[in-house]
C-alpha cells in the first residue's frame, strides 16, 4: 500500500471515528440535529435594519433569546410571550439541513425570513416586520 493510500485510509477512519479534529468544538448544528433544540442569545438587544458587517440602522424592535427546535423537516422557535408576534410566524416552519452539517436554516411556512444557524453556533435572523425587513445576529449553544 502506498504512503498516500495509507494517509487516505487513516483520514477516512479518523473522520468516521470522530478523531478528525478532536480539539474542535462540537458542531452546534450537529447538537440541534441530535437533541432537537439549542438555546440562542442575540448579540445586540435590538434588531437592525441590516446587519452584514455592523448594525446599519437600529430599530425599535427588541431582539430576544429563543430556543430553536427542529426535527428532520420541521422547526419552530420558543421564547418569552412578548415575542409572540414573531414566534407565531415560525410555527411549523420548514428546516433545511446542509448535507455536510455546515448550517441549518429555519424558514417560516408562509412569508419571508429565516434563521440560519452555522456549525460554530453563530446565527443570523432575518425577519420581515410590518415596518420592513430587520436582522439580528447572535450565538446558540
Amino acid at each position: 500500500m502506498t504512503r498516500s493510500r495509507v494517509l487516505a485510509v487513516c483520514l477516512a477512519l479518523s473522520s468516521t471515528a470522530g478523531w478528525a479534529n478532536e480539539n474542535a468544538p462540537p458542531s452546534v448544528v450537529a447538537k440541534l440535529s441530535r437533541t432537537g433544540e439549542v438555546a440562542c442569545r442575540p448579540a445586540l438587544p435590538y434588531f437592525c435594519s441590516n446587519l452584514h458587517v455592523a448594525c446599519a440602522g437600529q430599530t425599535s424592535i427588541q431582539a430576544f433569546a429563543f430556543k430553536l427546535k427542529a426535527a428532520r423537516a420541521e422547526g419552530t422557535i420558543e421564547s418569552a410571550p412578548e415575542a409572540d408576534n414573531v414566534l407565531v410566524q415560525y410555527e411549523h416552519g420548514r428546516i433545511e439541513w446542509d448535507r455536510d452539517g455546515a448550517y441549518a436554516i429555519l424558514f417560516p411556512p408562509q412569508g419571508s425570513g429565516y434563521i440560519k444557524l452555522l456549525s460554530d453556533g453563530s446565527y443570523s435572523f432575518r425577519h420581515y416586520a410590518p415596518q420592513g425587513p430587520v436582522m439580528s445576529v447572535g450565538r446558540c449553544s
